[in-house]
């Protein structure tokens, strides 16, 4: 997601966390690789769903004091459209 890898093997994020009650559903989730995954977990950065429902990155302050979200690398889309 942050790191542009392939998604052949992701791990599925809830963006509100499991253990603090966020639901197992698609408008709660995003991929991640595993390195990013554990970034997430271990580190830092955040992910937050934005308004245009897509994931959006909140880097740590130490590489962004203001924490401006950024957008994902890997942008799904909500439509069947190409």
């Amino acid at each position: 997601m942050k790191c542009g890898a392939p998604a052949e093997w992701p791990d599925c994020h809830h963006i509100v966390h499991w253990q603090e009650g966020g639901p197992t559903t698609l408008e709660n989730g995003c991929l991640l690789c595993r390195t990013c995954h554990r970034a997430v977990h271990n580190t830092d950065w955040d992910v937050v769903m934005g308004p245009d429902r897509h994931p959006w990155l909140l880097p740590p302050a130490d590489v962004d004091p203001l924490r401006k979200p950024l957008p994902a690398y890997n942008r799904r889309t909500l439509t069947l459209a190409a």
